[in-house]
């Protein structure tokens, strides 16, 4: 029997121990003090029996021994949450960290497989989630719940942001009843819903669900996306992209869990190109869905983020994801950046009260047009209409229109136009 056991731990500085707190059978726990946030808690375990033998484990320490990193890092506000077994050969985590690195974004990574219950801190404005093959579990269960837990934490002050990447979430929890966690988390808080093949929806709306090979395509933009360049096709390299719908509403069997249950999500991108004959299987059928509420803003992708075939495409989606969310700071750290584009890049805030800043680039010198529409189509306010130089551009909506009257609350569509490019973005006024 063990007489005593004791553990070694440090979290930068010198080695420190401490004896056993409670005993339950020939379990030994160890409460730890209050450790430093953002720090690597390394340790090893020493014990001994009644007759004075001694053991390590591992039995090579100090030299070797455990370690978990203690999140959140002070002043982080971004969070990658990552599939640890369905990514267990790090094929998509790499193109996630190596775009925040580029863009000059602090992050905290958490494998949320790794444990049978957490909760998500709130220090963190928003998360980048993915689940590579979205497969049912109950740890993705767990991920549902700490999810909604999440983005239920948001005010209208602090919104919370989500985005989800899944080639087969969707699809996992289809025809689960609505007790389903990951059913829940689809349907109330992404307002997104899935329709099986043979009934206008399918598991593969790339090529098909009889095929199962890789195969390449295009999606399409749509107006309403937050993230993106309208009306822009995007070259993708994928196997099972489920065809999702969006909800104009929160369901009816949640509409009393949830907070602006009226509020539906928008078409954000859909299936283009593909293999049977030129098109995609489910032409013109959606692939990414986004939701705007006044406490959270979600984006749910039906592909993984890696099957974006184009580094210069993923990388103004994940600075176009980060400006709609609110993180800012973002900076180009070295000459790895695409050349600018013409694009509105971002709304700041957004939803906005008094004023909104707008950000947009201009790929060359060339006249350009900045206006404002209401959702009927409706011109409501020009904010630019000049020669203006290539590169950065700004200016601001005071949320009035042309004759300096306030508008009411709603969506409006940010225009910009060129010669040669039209692209547009949604805002949000709120009085």
């Amino acid at each position: 029997p063990i007489a005593q056991a004791k553990i070694h731990y440090n979290t930068g500085g010198a080695w420190q121990e401490m004896p056993f707190t409670s005993q339950q059978d020939s379990d030994y726990f160890f409460q730890l003090p209050e450790l430093p946030l953002g720090a690597q808690l390394s340790y090893y375990f020493e014990a001994a029996d009644a007759q004075g033998n001694t053991g390590l484990l591992p039995s090579t320490a100090p030299q070797d021994c455990y370690s978990f990193q203690i999140l959140p890092t002070p002043e982080t506000r971004l969070l990658i949450a990552y599939s640890g077994s369905q990514d267990y050969q790090n094929n998509e985590l790499p193109y996630y960290e190596n775009l925040l690195n580029l863009l000059d974004v602090e992050y905290d990574v958490y494998n949320w497989e790794e444990y049978p219950s957490y909760r998500i801190p709130l220090q963190y404005d928003a998360i980048l989630c993915y689940a590579s093959t979205g497969s049912y579990s109950t740890k993705a269960d767990t991920l549902s719940l700490a999810l909604m837990q999440y983005l239920n934490s948001g005010t209208t002050d602090a919104p919370k942001n989500a985005f989800f990447s899944s080639d087969g979430w969707a699809f996992s929890q289809g025809g689960h009843p609505n007790s389903s966690l990951m059913k829940k988390l689809l349907e109330a808080y992404f307002r997104t819903d899935y329709v099986a093949t043979g009934f206008g929806g399918g598991t593969n709306g790339l090529a098909g669900p009889d095929v199962f090979t890789y195969q390449n395509g295009t999606i399409l933009c749509r107006d309403a996306s937050p993230i993106g360049d309208s009306g822009f096709e995007y070259p993708v390299y994928a196997n099972s992209p489920d065809c999702i719908f969006r909800l104009t509403a929160c369901p009816d069997w949640y509409a009393g869990e949830v907070q602006y249950p009226e509020l539906g999500s928008v078409n954000a991108f859909t299936f283009e190109d593909g293999p049977v004959d030129g098109q995609a299987y489910l032409h013109d059928g959606v692939c990414a869905t986004a939701l705007e509420l006044p406490i959270y803003k979600a984006f749910y992708f039906s592909f993984d983020f890696s099957q974006l075939t184009e580094f210069t495409h993923r990388y103004t989606l994940m600075q176009d994801l980060l400006n709609w969310f609110g993180i800012t700071g973002v900076a180009v750290s070295d000459g790895l950046a695409p050349v600018p584009a013409t694009r509105i890049t971002g709304v700041y805030p957004n939803p906005f009260r008094n004023c909104a800043r707008i950000d947009f680039t201009l790929e060359k010198e060339t006249p350009a047009q900045l206006e404002v529409f209401n959702l009927r189509g409706q011109k409501v306010k020009t904010l630019a209409d000049a020669d203006l130089t290539g590169g950065i551009q700004q200016t601001i909506w005071d949320g009035c229109d042309e004759r300096g009257i306030p508008v009411s609350s709603g969506i409006y569509l940010l225009r910009l136009r060129t010669p040669e490019a039209s692209v547009s973005r949604r805002t949000m006024l709120l009085k």
